[in-house]
């Protein structure tokens, strides 16, 4: 199928999903955690997903139960450098799934701020230390954001997901440079 074609079915199925200016249809409110964190970044909310999936594939990772993040196994390749220095001097796409219904804060950890970013969803935001997502609806299964991880150089990226409900769990990113250490 030619790219067009996919683009224009991916755009109908955000619709048919519920993820768009319907009347009656609205994002989730963002909920504080209970852990009492909150974002200082963006909130990406279901008008940004692209897509709708029944489950992540294979080389994802669930994480949190309700995010969905590639494998700690699978490389991403961050593209050139761009001419300026500091956390967003390359850049890593992937896509972030959530799971329909959840609210999830994504965020790097202490001491990251200088070597990396996240983004997703509106290319207006500035990649962020952290991101708030609102998925769509439940009966959308996994919601896909377009988007992915900026750094200063390749590295093993750790990021903080925390949901809603205040469950807390690190996703390693290898992200041009692989997060296996020797030894396990």
């Amino acid at each position: 199928m030619p790219i067009v074609r996919k683009v224009i079915a991916l755009l109908m199925m955000a619709g048919a999903a519920g993820c768009g200016d319907e009347p009656g249809i609205v994002d989730p409110s963002p909920a504080v955690p209970r852990s009492g964190r909150s974002t200082a970044g963006p909130v990406v909310g279901c008008t940004h997903a692209i897509a709708h999936e029944d489950a992540p594939g294979e080389t994802y990772q669930v994480v949190a139960g309700v995010v969905a993040v590639p494998a700690r196994d699978q490389m991403l390749e961050p593209g050139e450098p761009t001419s300026g220095d500091g956390p967003t001097r390359r850049f890593a796409k992937w896509g972030l799934l959530v799971r329909g219904g959840a609210t999830v804060d994504l965020a790097l950890l202490p001491g990251w701020a200088d070597r990396a970013r996240l983004s997703w969803g509106d290319t207006s935001y500035e990649p962020a230390t952290a991101v708030r997502v609102t998925a769509c609806p439940e009966t959308a299964g996994w919601s896909v954001f377009a988007g992915g991880a900026w750094v200063a150089e390749a590295d093993c990226v750790p990021i903080r997901i925390t949901t809603a409900a205040g469950e807390e769990a690190i996703a390693e990113l290898s992200i041009g440079a692989p997060c296996s250490r020797p030894g396990g």
